[in-house]
């Protein structure tokens, strides 16, 4: 079996730097806001000159895209592990549920640009851009996650009998709702308020529910 090829040195600090300026633009955009952030207040952010930004992203736009599929490939992540878990489907599906929205709080500034991607569809990629999962990509990731989750709560007698492809459409609506709300009324306590009444549409809606007498 081969061994993938060892990293450069130059290749290693283009990575390490590529995330300390994705890390500053997450901790200015915060603050400021997505729209209102500039090049110039991430460079100071990153402790960079603003011209070292542009060796690593073309632009704004390019460096906002590659913060959407960072998060969005750690939130794959941490799906897969929830799935890996040795516990039953509607345990992992609370967990699930928890943890998706968890990020919709802390990625509040982010999905308005996965809302409006999603809604384009993949972009081409520019000349010279470095390639990456594009929206739709790890939205098929997604999708495919939750309909293995899904069909295992199936399979167990834990969730309704149905498609497991459309009670993930139909959970991914509901999330997607969440984020909407958050965006349009600027609520900063839409996911605290969301988490119950999600768990109780779940429990009500998606799960098999028990006996009076079993409760």
């Amino acid at each position: 079996m081969s061994l993938a090829p060892k990293p450069t040195k130059k290749e290693i600090v283009t990575a390490f730097r590529t995330q300390e300026i994705l890390a500053a633009a997450r901790r200015v955009m915060e603050q400021r806001g997505l729209e209102a952030v500039t090049m110039e207040e991430i460079a100071t952010a990153a402790g960079v000159a603003k011209g070292t930004i542009y060796l690593y992203f073309q632009g704004k736009e390019d460096l906002i895209q590659a913060l959407v599929s960072q998060t969005g490939e750690n939130l794959l992540k941490d799906l897969e592990a929830i799935l890996g878990i040795p516990e039953a489907p509607a345990e992992k599906l609370g967990r699930a549920v928890t943890m998706l929205l968890g990020y919709l709080e802390r990625e509040r500034a982010l999905f308005p640009v996965y809302a409006r991607d999603l809604q384009r569809g993949d972009r081409p990629l520019r000349k010279g851009e470095r390639g990456r999962p594009q929206v739709r990509e790890l939205e098929e990731k997604f999708v495919a996650l939750l309909t293995r989750l899904f069909s295992e709560g199936i399979q167990a007698g834990q969730f309704v009998q149905a498609n497991p492809r459309l009670l993930t459409f139909l959970l991914r609506g509901l999330l997607r709702a969440v984020g909407y709300y958050q965006m349009a009324e600027g609520a900063k306590d839409a996911v605290k308020e969301a988490l119950p009444v999600f768990l109780t549409l779940l429990s009500s809606g998606l799960m098999r529910q028990a006996h009076p007498t079993q409760r």
